[in-house]
């Protein structure tokens, strides 16, 4: 008798639920070890491993693929194959996803059905705005949903389209609640949240100017329609914010992901008590049933990150392979953001090259924060001009929008960032040294 591929989600979502509690624990000071949250993330990804198609498929196969290979070229030259490290590196990254993801639950914007839509110049910023908050709490969901209200009457344009997409990626750069902040953290090890946020905030604000700026001259935005934001319900993020900030300032030997997986999970189980009572629980099943699993692909490719840069760290040491660097400095980091973006445009996900990155750039102890605050602006830039990102795919998937013209809309808005987190990096090195 076959087990219902329902059952077999449900159980995932059970697993991932088990995994975030897992993680918690260890990155609290428990005494409890990684290896059982990586365990159970492993479990759920197996059990997710069918829902996982296409580019993200073939991207996951083949970090899985590399990194094993290294591995096996390790143990074969007489190293030491990291195989705990393969099971556990993005454990506290992936617990941070799916706990983040209950916050669906309780902040996502809402606007009655028969409100009106607000039209013009002015609809547009609030817009890209809108996206931007929202989408830098609850992630892709924000542009789904935003997504959905506008497209109700006529199809979504591409001036909405590249809004959506503007507003959303620039909260890469930033926000402690996208996976890019995970990602960076995670593959720069003692790099500080609040000054990879602090570099990052400044930018954002660039990037939102100037797409306000130009995006309002563009010759379609009089017939521009936006989403009517209530910015009242913004309370629910920036309370999050700055319960994670406080956190980190008394509690600042335990790990930033962990804090942010931890308050997650207890401020919507909080939230959810207070609005709904009784009926709380059926919610929070409800997600852990229907809403964790969607996290598949996500989780897929976190998971073969994690073993391609055991897999490279592995064989890195078993040669004692070093690059002919004489530090990571701000001209490195600048080749380095220019040479990721452009495989980013080329379809290779950011999470590819960083891991990469990780495990050749490990040997040259380079400053964490220069390195994270390299992943972000990776992150931020990649997602915006890639016709391949995750987020212009699944522009495509729902409203029909061809992704490739993402290439011509962002390409100026790009470039400029890019040319903005060049002088940054430089910026920053110079004060930091």
């Amino acid at each position: 008798m076959r087990f219902p591929i329902r059952g077999v989600a449900a159980l995932a979502g059970w697993l991932l639920l088990a995994a975030i509690v897992l993680s918690v624990a260890h990155g609290g000071g428990s005494g409890l070890p990684a290896w059982p949250a990586g365990a159970a993330f492993w479990l759920a990804g197996l059990a997710l491993a069918a829902r996982v198609r296409g580019l993200q498929r073939l991207q996951t196969l083949l970090m899985l693929a590399v990194g094993a290979a290294g591995l096996v070229f390790a143990a074969a030259h007489g190293g030491t194959a990291q195989l705990g490290k393969a099971l556990t590196t993005n454990q506290a990254l992936l617990a941070m996803l799916a706990a983040v993801s209950f916050l669906r639950l309780i902040s996502l914007p809402e606007a009655a059905a028969g409100e009106p839509d607000p039209h013009g110049p002015r609809a547009l910023w609030r817009t890209l705005l809108g996206v931007h908050l929202f989408g830098s709490v609850i992630n892709l969901s924000a542009v789904m949903i935003l997504g959905d209200r506008q497209s109700r009457q006529a199809p979504l344009t591409p001036l909405q389209a590249t809004v959506l997409s503007r507003g959303f990626s620039l909260a890469a750069l930033w926000s402690p609640f996208f996976a890019a902040m995970g990602v960076a953290l995670s593959n720069a090890p003692g790099a500080q949240l609040p000054v990879l946020s602090l570099v990052g905030l400044p930018l954002a604000a660039l990037g939102l100017a100037t797409s306000a700026w130009s995006l309002r001259r563009h010759a379609a935005v009089g017939d521009y329609v936006g989403y009517p934001m209530h910015f009242a319900a913004l309370w629910i993020p920036g309370l999050l914010a700055l319960l994670v900030l406080a956190a980190h300032a008394v509690w600042h030997a335990l790990p930033i992901l962990t804090l942010i997986a931890g308050l997650s999970l207890a401020l919507t189980l909080a939230v959810l008590a207070a609005r709904h009572g009784a009926a709380a629980p059926g919610r929070l099943r409800a997600h852990v049933a229907d809403g964790l699993p969607g996290m598949s692909g996500e989780l897929a490719l976190f998971l073969a990150a994690g073993v391609l840069a055991a897999g490279i760290a592995s064989a890195v040491a078993s040669v004692g392979l070093a690059i002919d660097l004489d530090g990571f400095d701000a001209a490195a980091a600048s080749v380095l953001l220019l040479s990721m973006v452009a495989l980013a445009v080329a379809g290779v996900h950011p999470v590819i090259s960083i891991a990469t990155a990780h495990g050749l750039l490990a040997p040259l102890a380079p400053d964490p924060n220069l390195l994270g605050i390299t992943y972000l602006m990776t992150w931020a830039a990649g997602v915006a001009w890639s016709p391949l990102s995750g987020m212009h795919l699944a522009i495509q998937g729902r409203f029909g929008i061809d992704p490739r013209g993402f290439l011509r809309w962002n390409a100026g808005f790009t470039l400029l960032m890019l040319a903005a987190d060049v002088a940054m990096l430089h910026l920053y090195a110079a004060f930091a040294a």
